[in-house]
């Protein structure tokens, strides 16, 4: 326990370290947190193997955060926003699980204020989560929901803010879990659990917070409406898992990794400052379509060895189109994107295919995108990271 917990401070320091800084010059109030969750895996999956009763949880998480300072309009616009570093340390009825933890970076704001003191918040978490005791043929086969030991850890909650005091605040919702690697490694069923619970948090610089003032005080200046031309490039990798074990082979989830690569393009019409949308076509080369499989056992040595056969090189290039939508916020956006394969030569993945992503701009019109690629609502075909840039086209008013 205590190892976990010092390697969880040491990740969490170095993030925030790059995180904290822009927010320390600008002299943003500060505050931290303490949360305590309780809830359960939801049965969308079987999570271990021939069990069906929906493992239990029990959570307590750390976070140390910047608040807005309420002297702009950009931070009425988006619901005086709050970003930040956290840790996540849950602990899981089964053993089969492990021990994991997680840091992740989060980001919420206020969705309506009720009154004075109570008002409705969302956030949204990004993380790593490390030291789950995986699926592994023959040391731990119960536990069919991950394949790795680490994994991406997204999490979005709601809650109601009740300010206690000018130092303390009470935070109670509720908020959804959701781990996966993006068959990176598989199995990569992914996990889901749902939890409510209580947070106090501790304003550290409450008597340097000025009252908010009136939203009307700052007017947003007129939004130009634009169209986006959204390039982008893709490199990445992924295993795959088999429907039936097939020519003797030990498992349904190779080891070997394929590589893939992509290109894309998204036509989008920004015509409000929260959102875009538009179509967008993807072109992708994944090695691992249509590839082979057997399996043989050394008659001399008795070794096992596990062998692929790569598919044929124009079976390996899909075309697909799709719609995009975005919500934009200061600095990053968030995506997803609904497509279907018209040019599909793979029969191991569906034509159906969905794309969820951040997006953040690096400089000027350059951006690099994260996310994760998964075919027919359910299953993760890869994790990605794109590089891309904006061609932005003005319309006239």
């Amino acid at each position: 326990m205590k190892k976990k917990f010092f390697i969880s401070l040491l990740i969490a320091c170095i993030g925030l370290t790059a995180l904290a800084d822009d927010s320390i010059k600008s002299k943003c109030p500060q505050f931290i947190a303490v949360n305590l969750s309780d809830g359960i895996i939801l049965p969308t999956r079987k999570v271990v193997s021939g069990k069906h009763i929906a493992p239990h949880l029990t959570a307590l998480t750390l976070k140390y955060g910047f608040k807005a300072k309420g002297n702009s309009w950009q931070d009425y616009e988006f619901g005086l926003p709050y970003k930040g570093i956290g840790v996540y340390l849950p602990h899981f009825s089964r053993k089969e699980m492990g021990d994991p933890f997680s840091v992740f970076l989060f980001q919420g704001g206020r969705l309506k204020e009720l009154n004075t003191r109570t008002s409705l918040h969302y956030e949204i978490n990004l993380g790593a989560s490390f030291n789950w005791k995986h699926y592994d043929t023959f040391d731990n086969p119960a536990f069919i929901a991950l394949g790795s030991s680490v994994n991406v850890h997204l999490a979005g909650s709601w809650y109601f803010k009740w300010k206690l005091s000018q130092k303390f605040d009470l935070h109670t919702g509720l908020s959804i879990n959701h781990y996966s690697n993006g068959a990176l490694r598989t199995p990569n069923n992914g996990l889901n659990s749902l939890s409510a619970f209580v947070e106090l948090a501790y304003n550290l610089h409450a008597k340097e917070e000025t009252k908010l003032m009136d939203k009307a005080t700052f007017l947003p200046p007129k939004f130009n409406k634009r169209t986006a031309h959204d390039f982008a490039v893709m490199f990445t990798t992924r295993t795959i898992k088999l429907d039936e074990l097939e020519n003797d082979l030990m498992s349904k989830y190779p080891r070997k990794r394929f590589k893939v690569a992509g290109i894309s393009y998204s036509y989008m019409l920004h015509n409000t400052r929260r959102f875009m949308w538009g179509p967008s076509i993807e072109s992708v080369y994944d090695e691992s379509a249509n590839a082979s499989f057997w399996g043989e056992t050394d008659a001399h040595t008795g070794k096992y060895s596990e062998y692929c056969k790569l598919g044929k090189p124009e079976d390996r290039f899909s075309v697909g189109l799709s719609l995009k939508g975005e919500v934009t916020m200061p600095g990053y956006s968030i995506f997803a994107n609904l497509g279907y394969d018209v040019l599909h030569p793979n029969k191991r993945d569906q034509r159906l295919y969905q794309i969820y992503g951040l997006k953040v701009y690096l400089v000027d019109n350059l951006f690099a995108t994260f996310g994760v690629r998964s075919t027919n609502l359910t299953r993760s075909q890869y994790l990605y990271l794109n590089i891309g840039y904006t061609i932005n086209q003005y319309r006239k008013k």
